[in-house]
């Protein structure tokens, strides 16, 4: 387990993450982002080689949370944007790991450099952390 690595990956997560839920349009972001623009499903159409049927069809998929990922790409980039999706972990990475190695009856004992509010660790605290969990066996850790 690199922990370097995932205290880096926690805090841009829980940065993405800090700035507030975007829900998702009732009928999607495509149809709605091709409407603001007042772009026909004729147009988006044409800018990606397929039917006006075909592009009304990929944007209920989408809406309804069946599209593939590589059609939404394909169709955002009709609309000359682009797709990026992440995973938001509902509680911190390193939190997840330290509450893991407790149930593995890993003492982990207090880390000094770990910032009580932000959950976030310090160089100090990611060393004492790597350091205890260097010789877990990561097969039997999750």
């Amino acid at each position: 387990m690199n922990i370097y690595r995932l205290a880096e990956i926690d805090r841009q997560l829980h940065e993405v993450g800090s700035l507030g839920a975007i829900k998702t349009p009732r009928s999607g972001w495509v149809k709605t982002l091709r409407l603001a623009m007042g772009m026909s499903s004729l147009a988006l159409g044409e800018r990606v080689a397929m039917s006006p049927q075909g592009v009304r069809k990929l944007e209920r998929a989408e809406a309804d949370g069946t599209i593939a990922l590589r059609t939404l790409a394909r169709l955002a980039e009709g609309l000359d944007c682009e797709v990026r999706y992440v995973l938001i972990p509902r509680t911190r990475l390193v939190n997840q790991v330290l509450r893991r190695a407790q149930e593995k009856s890993i003492d982990v004992g207090p880390l000094t450099g770990l910032g009580a509010a932000s959950g976030s660790l310090d160089t100090e605290a990611v060393m004492q952390l790597s350091a205890l969990l260097s010789g877990v066996n990561r097969r039997g850790f999750w």
